[in-house]
């Protein structure tokens, strides 16, 4: 297995969970807050994000 999405609820413990599933499985963690979020909470045009 080499990815795990985890869905859920506002407030439901999703990053608790999914921190504690990383350290167990040893698998990389990225949150899509990240992905598609600048700091200021305005979204990441397609175009100009890098993955």
């Amino acid at each position: 297995m080499s990815k795990i999405i985890v869905i859920g609820c506002p407030g439901a413990g999703k990053s608790t969970f999914a921190r504690k599933l990383r350290d167990a499985a040893r698998l990389p963690l990225y949150y899509l807050d990240v992905l598609w979020h600048k700091p200021d909470h305005t979204n990441i045009w397609r175009d100009t994000r890098i993955i």
